[in-house]
């Protein structure tokens, strides 16, 4: 076999494993984000709760400050109340405050109404909170397994990755550039045998006179049409 395809066999092998070992890590990225994603949504609506209940809360003060201005208003009405002689002006301050007071009561009733509303919302970031604790007491067990299956798979990567290093050291320096950019550029093998009389890529047929070439195993020639390195098959096999 030419000594270059079997450099280039072996490093593509040690690809595939550093492949599959990172295909392992982010599904384990895939995990730790499906649990971050059941903690995100329960602090989410924690959160909303939260800022729901500042609002009301920021409501609930001007509308007591309000509240507060109208009984000051009626208490001066029904000082001057006292003080009033004529039948006119007493008809028009009973006008005055029985118009404040409707103001009044309707101002009183959406006090409570979100009253109503902010108590609502306490016990819903009360049970919240609790069920967020729950979440992350529940997690805790598959977090821990995560992080160690996680660092075994970690100390993998750094041998599959040393051991591809120590391979590809081995090729020729054009040699190795141009399968590192092929590797860059494309899905799958990038070494691949010719299938029959064609490329076992792209399947384009291959010129009699470079598979005969190839099969003297003189020479590691690319796909004209995929670009990818061929070899014969029956270098390897026999």
């Amino acid at each position: 076999m030419n000594a270059d395809l079997e450099k280039l066999l072996d490093l593509q092998t040690k690809d595939e494993l550093l492949l599959e070992v990172d295909l392992r890590l982010a599904s384990l990225g895939d995990e730790g984000a499906g649990l971050d994603a059941d903690v995100t949504r329960t602090t989410a609506e924690v959160e909303a709760a939260r800022r729901s209940l500042a609002e009301i809360g920021k409501r609930q003060r001007e509308l007591e400050i309000r509240i507060e201005s109208y009984r000051t208003l009626q208490e001066r009405r029904r000082t001057r109340m006292e003080q009033v002689r004529g039948a006119r002006e007493a008809q028009a301050l009973m006008t005055e405050m029985d118009m404040s007071r409707a103001v009044l009561l309707k101002e009183e009733g959406e006090w409570l109404k979100r009253a109503e509303q902010a108590q609502g919302l306490e016990a819903r970031i009360t049970d919240g909170q609790a069920a967020l604790e729950t979440l992350q007491a529940e997690q805790a067990e598959a977090r821990a397994d995560l992080a160690s299956r996680e660092a075994a798979l970690q100390v993998e990567r750094t041998v599959a990755k040393a051991a591809r290093e120590a391979s590809a050291s081995s090729l020729e320096k054009m040699l190795r550039m141009r399968y590192d950019r092929l590797r860059s550029n494309r899905e799958g093998a990038v070494v691949v045998a010719v299938s029959g009389v064609a490329c076992g890529s792209c399947f384009t047929a291959v010129p009699m006179s470079r598979r005969s070439q190839l099969r003297t195993g003189l020479l590691v020639e690319g796909c004209e049409a995929c670009g990818v390195i061929l070899y014969a098959e029956e270098l390897v096999a026999g």
